[in-house]
């Protein structure tokens, strides 16, 4: 049950991961950027502090690793197919003209949806494998 619950809590860290990384994309000013930015970080640090104390904290390198990885993956899929859907004029037209401009700070979206990718792949390379325990 507790191994149920640790997924669990990783599966909601992983949202707020994507969130986190999503919302760096928005084109506010600084301040309010990255205190939305922040207040997205704490519920996925909190989540995924309740996966790792389900699951013991065994593998937390793998656990939070994967958890970023897929995040960061999510919203670059995400990112991508609507940069797909914008290159169809049907889709254009169905859009008002300024309704992207909210979600235009690419650069910044960018960096951090990276970032959290690069932690994510780091925390997997740098994880100790078990030891094997057959004997």
């Amino acid at each position: 049950m507790r191994k149920v619950a640790g997924i669990i809590f990783h599966i909601i860290g992983g949202f707020f991961v994507y969130m986190v990384c999503f919302l760096a994309f928005v084109n506010q000013p600084t301040l309010a950027k990255w205190g939305i930015v922040a207040g997205f970080s704490l519920p996925a640090l909190f989540f995924m502090g309740l996966g790792l104390v389900m699951n013991r904290f065994q593998r937390w390198r793998r656990d939070v690793g994967v958890v970023l990885v897929s995040g960061a993956g999510l919203t670059f899929f995400i990112v991508f197919t609507f940069a797909c859907l914008l290159m169809t004029e049907e889709f254009k037209q169905m859009m008002p003209a300024a309704s992207l401009d909210f979600f235009s700070a690419y650069s910044s979206g960018a960096l951090v949806m990276l970032g959290v990718a690069a932690l994510g792949v780091i925390l997997l390379k740098t994880e100790k494998k078990p030891a094997d325990q057959s004997m």
